[in-house]
């Protein structure tokens, strides 16, 4: 069968959807991969067909450049919080609240009509079999209903838009039969119309979702779901010679993540004090940062080696912690290698409600960027080191993570959804 790839166009997105594209590869299906210029040499460099659409949507400008009308920066990240997930405070207005600003300020400025356009008639052209879309990029699931393909989303963390919906609609039970307005019907409807369809709740959740994340740490939404072990990509990767030799004390790994420093123009966690947090421990600090994570440093600890890069698969199965922003990515690649995490996450997507899950879970500790002081960030590393229960929790996850089937075992059961009317 046909299957079109359809991921946001950033970095991380692409590499979430490599390992599954290449398995439908490997088992002999065409596979493309369709989206914006700025990640088509991502796209490329993972050995895939791409298929440029529309004009590059430069998403670091984009967020860098967020104005709240005022002339002043706003900080979307804090207040459209689509991660919250307590059911205490999804009321209606909350959640109406969020999706209508997610739809206006987030979806319709990444997701632009001409892109969705141009997608919609290469999908109507090359006519798939299955669209696999990132769960972020609505033009995917038009251009799938457009072109009468059967289709699928695929998360990078947790199901937050399936949660939200799924609160939604449960409190649109309550309310008046002429206030059943829905922010995404409003926005997809008429761009569906336009394609010969109607609003369907397929295009904002799929027709069925295709989750990585480990049982503990999903969130209970009512959907159809093919559970698949998360496998790391991290991309062109080769090992440096240090990483070649086992470390000679316990190695720590400390990173911010590409998206943050690549994306939103910067850390919300202080370089400095998560440093001098462990200055003066008997450890080994490998710490992915860049020159401009590091610039105004008077001086970097004797035990910090600062590497700009070093894909995550290679450097965890090395360390005895990490510590970092909570982004999915990084998260899902501790788990897969049972590795105790610390975790400062801003409130960018699921990034924080997902460290308390994993610290809910036993495997790791959390606390808000901004919140911890450079001793309470100490005591949380060495707690991690020292206490056998996260090293046991960690490794609770990653049987958990290794028991679900892997991007080859699941090409049969999509085969036989794509198949199914």
């Amino acid at each position: 069968m046909r299957v079109l790839f359809t991921p946001f166009p950033a970095r991380t997105h692409v590499n979430t959807q490599v390992p599954i594209a290449w398995a439908l590869r490997s088992a002999g299906h065409q596979v493309c991969v369709a989206t914006q210029p700025d990640v088509i040499e991502d796209v490329t460099a993972a050995g895939l067909a791409a298929v440029p659409i529309g004009d590059p949507l430069n998403v670091a400008a984009m967020m860098n450049g967020a104005d709240d009308g005022d002339g002043e920066e706003a900080d979307w990240l804090d207040v459209l919080d689509i991660g919250e997930i307590r059911p205490e405070r999804l009321t209606y207005e909350y959640v109406h609240g969020v999706l209508t600003a997610w739809t206006s300020i987030v979806y319709q400025s990444t997701v632009r009509r001409e892109v969705i356009a141009e997608l919609v008639e290469f999908a109507r052209d090359w006519r798939p079999d299955l669209v696999i879309w990132d769960t972020m990029y609505y033009a995917g699931s038009v251009a799938a209903m457009a072109a009468g393909s059967a289709h699928a989303r695929l998360l990078f963390g947790l199901d937050l838009v399936g949660w939200m919906r799924q609160r939604y609609h449960v409190l649109l039970r309550d309310r008046p039969p002429g206030r059943h307005d829905d922010p995404l019907a409003e926005w997809l409807g008429p761009i569906l119309e336009e394609c010969g369809r109607g609003f369907a709740e397929e295009v904002v959740v799929g027709q069925w979702t295709v989750d990585p994340m480990p049982p503990s740490i999903r969130l209970p939404v009512d959907h159809l779901y093919v559970p698949v072990r998360y496998v790391p990509y991290n991309g062109v990767a080769a090992v440096p010679g240090w990483l070649r030799r086992p470390p000679e004390r316990p190695r720590v790994c400390l990173t911010l993540g590409t998206s943050f420093r690549e994306l939103v123009g910067g850390d919300t966690a202080s370089v400095g004090e998560l440093l001098g947090a462990m200055a003066d421990l008997d450890v080994e600090v490998v710490a992915t940062l860049n020159d401009g994570q590091i610039t105004g440093l008077a001086k970097l600890p004797e035990n910090v080696r600062i590497v700009d890069y070093v894909p995550l698969d290679l450097l965890l199965p090395t360390c005895s912690a990490i510590v970092h922003h909570g982004g999915s990515g990084t998260v899902a690649t501790a788990l897969a290698h049972g590795v105790p995490q610390v975790m400062v996450p801003a409130r960018m997507w699921c990034n924080l409600p997902k460290a308390r899950l994993v610290e809910r879970a036993g495997a790791g500790l959390c606390r808000e960027a901004g919140e911890p002081s450079v001793a309470e960030l100490r005591d949380m590393l060495l707690r991690v080191l020292r206490e056998p229960s996260f090293a046991a929790g960690a490794a609770r996850l990653r049987r958990e993570m290794l028991g679900a089937p892997t991007p080859g075992d699941i090409v049969p059961v999509l085969e036989r959804l794509a198949a199914t009317p």
